[in-house]
């Protein structure tokens, strides 16, 4: 037993002193592409994590860096996710440090899309006898950043109003870990996707068919008028033989 919780202490030891910066591009059918970088204090490297996620379905490493700073080491991954769900699949959260989280991106009415991720720290039924040995023993809260571009428009965010870019369609959000624990945190973006582009086309066609139609119907009035002026001037014309 004494073994045991040792082990989930250590857990969460390697798990919990993480600093976790990412920027997500997310494409209008669901794929897209990441840059992460984390930050975790441990003894030595491990690529090895690296190259078995970069092996789930749908996940294509592009590259990754590591590189050591004092007791820290440093990773640094770009990689493209084909579906959200496959992207959701990387997290397999070895302890309760959660900031990988969940991402649903789900259809609302009138065209909107709802994005909404899930992420969290700490034991969600009440702080553990680990939890506050780890809090006291912890020099500094590290601090979870997150960066999303949508491809729709943006409606509205739960991010804070300088960190809401409506021009670029990016949404920042931080959160400092000392004020996490115990808790799930939700970063939510309503969004609207514009008209598709066949309605754009076929409007553009009704106008050219409604323009050559005005057209013709003026050509043939015209003609018209110029056969009945002519008509009427022949009658109009003195006959030669009489």
């Amino acid at each position: 037993m004494k073994r045991l919780n040792l082990c989930a202490l250590l857990l969460l030891l390697l798990v919990g002193c993480v600093q976790y910066d990412e920027e997500l591009w997310l494409n209008r059918d669901g794929s897209g592409r990441a840059k992460i970088r984390l930050i975790h204090r441990s003894p030595y490297d491990n690529p090895d994590e690296i190259i078995k996620k970069a092996s789930l379905p749908g996940i294509t490493l592009q590259k990754y860096d590591i590189q050591r700073r004092g007791d820290d080491v440093i990773y640094t991954v770009y990689f493209r996710f084909a579906n959200v769900e496959a992207f959701n699949n990387v997290n397999d959260r070895l302890g309760n440090a959660d900031f990988w989280g969940k991402i649903t991106l789900n259809k609302g009415n009138d065209r909107t899309i709802i994005f909404k991720r899930r992420i969290s720290l700490g034991s969600l039924e009440g702080e553990d006898d680990f939890e506050s040995l780890f809090r006291t023993k912890q020099a500094h809260s590290p601090v979870w950043n997150y960066r999303v571009h949508v491809p729709w428009k943006i409606i509205k965010a739960n991010a804070l109003p300088d960190n809401i870019d409506h021009n670029s369609k990016t949404i920042s959000w931080s959160y400092d870990t000392g004020l996490m624990w115990n808790k799930t945190q939700y970063m939510t973006i309503e969004m609207r996707k514009g008209l598709p582009w066949l309605v754009f086309v076929l409007g553009f066609l009704g106008l050219v068919v409604i323009g050559i139609s005005c057209y013709w119907l003026f050509k043939i009035a015209r003609r018209s008028h110029l056969l009945d002026w002519i008509l009427h001037d022949n009658e109009d014309a003195p006959d030669k033989d009489s």
